[in-house]
């Protein structure tokens, strides 16, 4: 069973995985919109990263939401 802390990774991750398909965007492209690292933002989508609220700030900023946004209902 997951940790709360875990699912809450898990489901920010997956948040931005499906704001930034809806969007057209790859990995690529978001890397240079928020100046993070295709690694970086790949393992944030995976969970397997803990996001800053600086680094999450940057992704919801060239996602075009709100900040709580990508936290998916936590």
């Amino acid at each position: 069973m997951l940790r709360r802390e875990d699912e809450l990774h898990a489901a920010i991750g997956r948040q931005i995985r499906d704001l930034r398909k809806a969007r057209g965007l790859t990995l690529k492209q978001m890397a240079r919109r928020t100046n993070l690292s295709v690694s970086l933002l790949s393992q944030i989508e995976r969970a397997e990263s803990s996001a800053s609220v600086s680094s999450l700030f940057k992704v919801a900023t060239a996602l075009d939401v709100r900040l709580t946004d990508l936290f998916g209902g936590y």
